[in-house]
This record gives C-alpha cells, sequence and structure tokens, in this order.
C-alpha cells in the first residue's frame, strides 16, 4: 500500500513559512497543521506571532462521513479523532481557524497552564493528517519546532524511545533566508508586537497565570515578564527580546541542517517545483 503523501515547511522564526505554508495549500488543495510549540497556546497571539484568524468562509464542504469532534489525549491536549461526540469549549465542530482562507489545525490548543508535549503534537498531527486527507486535500505540515517535526516524520515512539518505520512520504522543504536579512525580520517582528500590545497581553497573562508556567518562560513571555517585575526597562527587555529571538532561530537552522533530507529553497517558485515533482512520482 502507498504512504500518505505529506509536505513539510520548515525553518527559523520569521523565515516566511506561514506565507509559503498558504501558497502551496492554495495551489495544491491542502490543509495545513502547525508544528509551533508556542502557537498551541490559547490567549497567547501577540508573542507567538500567530497569523490572524481569517474571517473568509472556507469554501470546502465538510464530509458528512466524517465526524468533526475531539476526544482529549494524555496530557490534556486535544485532538481530531473520530467517534466521539465530547468536545472542549471553544473547540467545537464548526470551530475553524482559517488563514487567508486555508483551514488551519494546531492553534489554541490548550490554555497556558497546560501541558502540551511532542507525543501529544504527534497524536494531533496523525489525526488531523487524516481528516485532510479524507477530505481530499493535501495535509501541509509548517513550523520550526524541530522535535515536533522529527518525532512526527521519523515516528518516534517517546514512550519507548525507539523509532520505527515513517508512516509517511514525505517532502521536507526547508527556507533559507541570508542570516543578516533574517536578522532584520526578527527585529522589525518585535517591534510591530510591541506596537500591537504585546506589552499588555503578557500582563492580562501575567495576572492570570503567574510568569512561572512553562508558556510564560518561552521567547516573547518572559522577556516582557522581567520588565513587568521591574527587573529591567523596557528598552532592554525589548532588545534582549530581539537578541533571544536571534539566537532561537540559530538554534532552529542548526536543528534543521543535520537532516539532509531537506531541500533548501529560497523562493516560493521553487517550492512550487518540488511539490510538482513529488506528485509526479
Amino acid at each position: 500500500m502507498n504512504k500518505q503523501k505529506l509536505i513539510v515547511i520548515v525553518g527559523s522564526t520569521a523565515s516566511g513559512k506561514t506565507s509559503l505554508g498558504i501558497q502551496i495549500a492554495k495551489k495544491f488543495n491542502g490543509g495545513i497543521i502547525s508544528a509551533d510549540s508556542r502557537a498551541i497556546y490559547r490567549e497567547m497571539n501577540i508573542g507567538t506571532a500567530k497569523p490572524a484568524r481569517s474571517t473568509i468562509p472556507s469554501m470546502e464542504p465538510v464530509s458528512s462521513e466524517f465526524d468533526e469532534s475531539i476526544v482529549p489525549i494524555p496530557g490534556g491536549a486535544w485532538s481530531g479523532f473520530a467517534g466521539d461526540s465530547r468536545s472542549e469549549p471553544g473547540m467545537t465542530n464548526n470551530d475553524e481557524y482559517l488563514v487567508d482562507g486555508v483551514r488551519h489545525y494546531g492553534f489554541d490548543l490548550v490554555n497556558p497552564d497546560e501541558h502540551f508535549q511532542a507525543l501529544d503534537f504527534k497524536k494531533f498531527a496523525e489525526a488531523n493528517i487524516n481528516k485532510i486527507a479524507l477530505r481530499g486535500k493535501v495535509p501541509i505540515v509548517v513550523g520550526g519546532t524541530g522535535l515536533y517535526i522529527s518525532g512526527l516524520v521519523d515516528n518516534f515512539d517517546f514512550e519507548g524511545g525507539v523509532v520505527g518505520e515513517s508512516k509517511y512520504d514525505v517532502l521536507q522543504i526547508g527556507l533559507k533566508v541570508d542570516r543578516q536579512i533574517l536578522y532584520d525580520r526578527i527585529d522589525h517582528r518585535v517591534d510591530e508586537m510591541i506596537e500591537q500590545g504585546l506589552v499588555d497581553e503578557v500582563r492580562a497573562l501575567k495576572e492570570k497565570y503567574g510568569c512561572a508556567v512553562k508558556s510564560m518562560t518561552g521567547i516573547g513571555y518572559r522577556q516582557i515578564c522581567e520588565y513587568l517585575d521591574g527587573e529591567v526597562g523596557i528598552e532592554t527587555a525589548i532588545e534582549n527580546l530581539k537578541r533571544d529571538s536571534r539566537h532561537y532561530a540559530k538554534r532552529q537552522m542548526t536543528w534543521f541542517k543535520r537532516d539532509n533530507r531537506i531541500h533548501w529553497i529560497e523562493d516560493a517558485q521553487d517550492a512550487i517545483k518540488l511539490v510538482t515533482t513529488f506528485f509526479a512520482i
């Protein structure tokens, strides 16, 4: 039996993964699964650079033969398994996350004080890959969380520590961006986050959850928490956020460059050629 084809788009923060994913999804009739360990949290929008939710209704019909309900999986996370009528508030059957008209999965899965690990992502992604394929669409995973990607692509057994054979026929595409251009993008993105109200977002989360929960120790939240706690001034917090984001981007690229199966490209046309060839095989 032929394996399910899966497109995976990786790269560092601010590399343009989201935009490329949407372009590929539109051209090849795809649905996108986000592999971002920060965008899984509700209420954390600005600091995670979560793409704005589209108001344009999805044009794709929902198959009456496939149950859209969701059920809990270990660790408090939620997945798209069929065959169960239970659901969590805010994650109802009609709760679509559309970005530029393309359906996305993987945003707003858990509250900031809930746990969600790589094993949870693997189960979530596998269920939604099936869901996308059953709709006759192409599953596309887009993200920069290396362990999420590796666990899915190589079918890690997180509980036993052993790799099984991959479940999918995978095309991995990596976005390559000049370092200085990338760093300039990161600095600009941080400035935009501040203008959009990042400080207020973190302040509200701090009052509700505190700064010690795991989600609040991530980049974009830890640095603003230090400012709100009076440890540094706002300008220092912003500079620290830019610095730490650049360091994070470097770590992401170090992780992905270890995988020689990734095809590195510089523009969308190269990606489209790769995908076209992939489906022709």
